[in-house]
């Protein structure tokens, strides 16, 4: 459902025995309503209004889905709650041979380590070649 339109309070619109009223309280509630009305409609982001960390990473696994390298990221500084309770995989590109995707969608394991988080297997990506991968660490 679209949000209707936002109508902003104007003191022309209310009695003058209520003017000074309104006029204190139309700057305040005007903007913060605005600022609500606008992220309603469809202006609300991961990065920006949710508490999480949007990262993307570049790894390649064995056979067994344990990256080659370390693959890790840093959480983002601005996301309050250091606690990271999922990781979902938005994303992967194959840097090494387009054609060859997983089957099927890929689990990540992973631990934490005070705001590094380390990817430990990714299971589902085919083996040896290079993948761009974009996360999501959910706090």
């Amino acid at each position: 459902m679209q949000l209707p339109g936002f109508r902003r309070l104007f003191t022309q619109d209310f009695p003058s025995t209520y003017k000074d009223l309104i006029t204190l309280l139309s700057t305040t509630l005007n903007n913060g309503i605005e600022v609500l009305y606008t992220l309603g409609n469809k202006n609300i982001t991961l990065a920006d209004n949710v508490s999480c960390t949007v990262k993307d990473v570049t790894t390649s696994v064995d056979a067994s889905g344990t990256p080659r390298t370390t693959t890790s990221f840093i959480l983002d500084d601005s996301v309050k709650t250091r606690q990271v309770i999922g990781l979902s995989i938005l994303n992967i590109t194959n840097n090494t041979n387009s054609s060859n995707l997983p089957a099927a969608q890929p689990y990540v394991k992973w631990t934490q380590s005070g705001n590094s988080i380390i990817i430990n297997k990714i299971n589902g990506l085919p083996p040896s070649d290079s993948f761009l991968i974009k996360l999501v660490a959910w706090n």
